[in-house]
């Protein structure tokens, strides 16, 4: 049996799901007149458009043309789809807004507008999703090894600002399972300086329920 290859979407992808999907429960079930609780939840939606706009931006950085590279207009399809998602979150930022601003009596339409055009955009991502880690995968590993696939990674995430990357990370390790952390916390502590693997682990710490992170400390101690 063929041994997986490498999945660059894989991590990424998994705290995308969970930053869209909490978003938009959140935002459908807050509380229009608690002013504290409504500002925390169009802040989630803002965060979230602005992680989504960031990932469109790496993606047809790095990704798209490595795959074009060796399959010339292969990813045509992709920046086409990336640009109907921008357009996607101006709309809904001009909405989130809207909303942040307007008068106590127009919150709950504003609110239900907002709802679904953002059902809309977390669906229609959650099936972009689907095929970027099919069709484009498959491109990739048509052309590259899992260690040039690597580098790819790499070079994506050395792009990303310290604060962003943080931000990244917390929702990929709220969304991995137990032995998809570990590995990513043992390729760390091997390859990546010690402040590096060190906040990594803060972001880990805070950020997971209490018997998740305790069976990630027993298997790393290990």
């Amino acid at each position: 049996m063929a041994l997986p290859r490498y999945d660059i979407y894989a991590l990424i992808h998994k705290g995308l799901r969970a930053c869209l999907t909490e978003a938009l429960i959140n935002l459908g079930r807050v509380d229009l007149y608690a002013e504290d609780e409504l500002a925390t939840v169009l802040e989630q939606v803002g965060d979230l458009l602005a992680i989504c706009r960031g990932h469109l931006k790496h993606e047809n950085t790095f990704i798209h043309p490595a795959m074009d590279a060796v399959e010339p207009g292969v990813a045509t399809a992709m920046y086409h789809h990336h640009d109907h998602h921008v357009a996607m979150i101006i709309v809904l930022q001009s909405q989130l807004e809207h909303l942040s601003e307007c008068q106590r009596s127009q919150r709950p339409a504003l609110a239900a507008q907002l709802y679904r055009k953002l059902a809309v955009f977390v669906a229609d991502n959650l099936a972009h999703m689907h095929e970027e880690e099919t069709e484009n995968n498959a491109v990739l590993w048509r052309h590259y090894s899992d260690e040039q696939i690597r580098d790819i990674e790499h070079r994506l995430v050395q792009s990303i600002s310290p604060e962003d990357n943080a931000r990244h990370m917390r929702w990929m390790l709220t969304a991995m399972n137990h032995q998809e952390r570990e590995q990513l916390l043992s390729e760390m502590r091997a390859a990546a300086p010690q402040p590096v693997f060190e906040g990594v682990l803060a972001i880990a710490r805070g950020s997971l329920p209490k018997p998740e992170w305790g069976k990630l400390e027993l298997a790393l101690a290990g």
